[in-house]
């Protein structure tokens, strides 16, 4: 029996044929696959201006580090409080915004993620990037504060409060162990 909703990308992940990665749909950067442990490693890169911890390699300039936390967007203070309607209800909730926070400040967009461009209520600075993804996969990284972390679970549909809560927690907790 075929699935109904088919794979997000109705395509393999891998392409082993010429059909296959002519067939793919470029999303923009939905869809990257990725371990736990590999997303942390790119986290700990953007906390350290850019440089790969663990070798030493120079993986970004810490310029473009600086680039990338910059808000490319500050025109559009809004732009996260729009209301989330998922196509999909089997694979998100509905969500009355990205990232809830006083509706007096400015939110903000960096190259690739979402930019708290004011401190949060657990803690994080108006300096942390962040973004999710559709098995409420949660990470962020204070450059600030030089934290960092990721909730990695498994769970549909997408924003599940009790692994939004659980995201919240955490940041509270690692500042409180800092």
């Amino acid at each position: 029996m075929i699935n109904p909703n088919g794979h997000l990308y109705r395509r393999p992940l891998l392409a082993r044929s010429k059909e296959e990665r002519e067939g793919i749909f470029h999303s923009g950067g939905a869809g990257c696959f990725a371990r736990p442990t590999e997303y942390s490693q790119v986290i700990a890169m953007l906390l350290n201006d850019g440089t790969h911890a663990p070798t030493g390699a120079k993986i970004l300039k810490p310029e473009t580090i600086k680039k990338m936390f910059t808000n490319q967007i500050p025109e559009m203070p809004n732009f996260g409080r729009q209301a989330i309607v998922p196509p999909k209800p089997e694979l998100s909730n509905a969500l009355p915004e990205l990232y809830p926070q006083p509706h007096d400040q400015a939110q903000g967009w960096g190259l690739t993620f979402f930019l708290n461009v004011h401190p949060g209520p657990t803690g994080r600075s108006g300096s942390t990037g962040w973004w999710a993804g559709l098995p409420n996969l949660f990470w962020w990284a204070d450059r600030e504060n030089g934290l960092g972390g990721i909730i990695a679970s498994q769970i549909i549909p997408f924003g599940d409060m009790k692994v939004m809560e659980l995201w919240g927690q955490i940041e509270v907790i690692g500042r409180a162990h800092v």
